[in-house]
This record gives C-alpha cells, sequence and structure tokens, in this order.
C-alpha cells in the first residue's frame, strides 16, 4: 500500500480533507497527525504551520518518522502533497481557480551579491526543483473526471516567507521567475524532498490576486477556494 503524506499549513486547509474521511488523531511533537486509508492508499495528513522553515521541519520530521518509527513497519513515503491558497501572479487566473506546481522555487532567496542569479541557493544546480511529470498528468486526468467551474494551470510556484500584497513585488515575481502563484511552503517542501528523493506535489487553490486588494479578497475566497482543492485532491489519490 503506498503512503501518501498531505500536509497544509493551516488547520483550515486540510479540515475539510479530515472530515470527509475516516481518520484516527494521533497526538505527537512537534506534529499531530491524522492516520487512515482512502483510495487504495495510507494516508497521513498533518499541519506544518505557516512559512518556510515551519514547512522544512514539518517534512523532513515525517520522512524520518516513517522510516524509523515500528508502527509504519519499515515504510517509506511514497509521495508527500502540500495543499493550500496561494496568490495568482498569472493575470489569467481568478479565485477559485487551481494551479498545479510543475517547478517550484523560492523568491527571496538572494545571494545575488556573491553573483548568483536571482533565487538560486548556490548548494543547488537550479533556481527550480521539479515535480514529477507523472504526477502533473494525474492531476490533469483527475481534473479530467470532474464536473468544475474552475480552471486548473499547470506553472511555476513561488515561495517565500511574505504575504504578497503589492504590485510591485508580484511583478518582480512574475518577471523574474514567469511564475504562476505565490505562497509561503512549497518550495521548501519541494527542497527538503528533493534532498531525500521523495516525489512531491505542490497544489494551490487561488484565493487572491496578490495584489492591493488581497488581504480582503483572500478572506472572502478561501473557504470556496479550499473547498474545489479538496475535491481535486481526492479524486487524485484515488488514481494514483
Amino acid at each position: 500500500m503506498k503512503t501518501i503524506l498531505i500536509i497544509g499549513a493551516m488547520e483550515e486547509e486540510i479540515r475539510p480533507f479530515v472530515e470527509a474521511g475516516s481518520f484516527e488523531k494521533k497526538e505527537a511533537s512537534p506534529f499531530s497527525y491524522h492516520i487512515g486509508e482512502q483510495g487504495g492508499c495510507r494516508l497521513i495528513i498533518t499541519v506544518s504551520k505557516i512559512g518556510k522553515v515551519a514547512m522544512a521541519s514539518c517534512v523532513q520530521s515525517f520522512i524520518t518518522m516513517v522510516k524509523s518509527d515500528p508502527e509504519f513497519s519499515g515504510h517509506t513515503i511514497d509521495l508527500i502533497i502540500n495543499m493550500g491558497v496561494a496568490g495568482a501572479i498569472a493575470s489569467d487566473l481568478n479565485q477559485g481557480d487551481i494551479v498545479v506546481g510543475d517547478k517550484l522555487c523560492q523568491h527571496d532567496m538572494d545571494v545575488a551579491g556573491l553573483g548568483y542569479e536571482a533565487g538560486l541557493n548556490p548548494d543547488y544546480p537550479s533556481v527550480y526543483f521539479e515535480t514529477p511529470a507523472t504526477v502533473v498528468d494525474l492531476v490533469k486526468k483527475a481534473y479530467g473526471e470532474l464536473e468544475t467551474d474552475y480552471s486548473l494551470k499547470v506553472g511555476t510556484i513561488a515561495s517565500g516567507d511574505q504575504f504578497i500584497s503589492s504590485k510591485e513585488k508580484k511583478d518582480f515575481i512574475e518577471s523574474t521567475f514567469q511564475a504562476y502563484a505565490c505562497e509561503m511552503e512549497g518550495g521548501a517542501l519541494a527542497q527538503v524532498c528533493s534532498d531525500n528523493q521523495v516525489p512531491f506535489l505542490v497544489i494551490r487553490a487561488i484565493s487572491d490576486k496578490a495584489d492591493g486588494e488581497a488581504p480582503l479578497s483572500y478572506a472572502d475566497f478561501k473557504e470556496q477556494a479550499i473547498v474545489n482543492l479538496t475535491a481535486l485532491v481526492e479524486r487524485f489519490i484515488s488514481l494514483y
């Protein structure tokens, strides 16, 4: 049986998923989690807390736990999914649309003073961490099997420890990284997964336009964006 780890940065991002299934709550430190079976897979569902450091800590904690905890009988994590909300960078995105990150980067990684390009960590060969094409294709297939009123886009997702709400910063992320969407955790997850050779999927529903109206529209659209995303991830898992 395949094991999938699902991580949301906030409780509300994974709550509909947990409430729709039958999962056992496990109290643990530093990350409690829910565990159960769905779609023929063992699912572990947890909350990392907000930001890149929190996400990196969470991902590595669970990779290590599953390898070493007798409860998992030597299993490994087959796929890590980060699901949640994001701000739109591309102009053709609307609230409720979903972006699948085929590439992840960190827009606030900056060692340009040492002669490196924007976003590049000198310990890695590229600015971008790539999602396996087979995983992206399976999300597209899952989307095609649903009746939806939102669009699915595939493109770069840029992460940073900032809530983007200014046109200047939005334009920088778009022009520098050709990003479709921005959020605060996915790039860190991708980096840790790359270090551990674990496949990953960062999939985000658009809650705001990452502009001057972002704080208001984020509050208005976040709930519906998560509903859209939950249904798609559930269908994806059934096909995985």
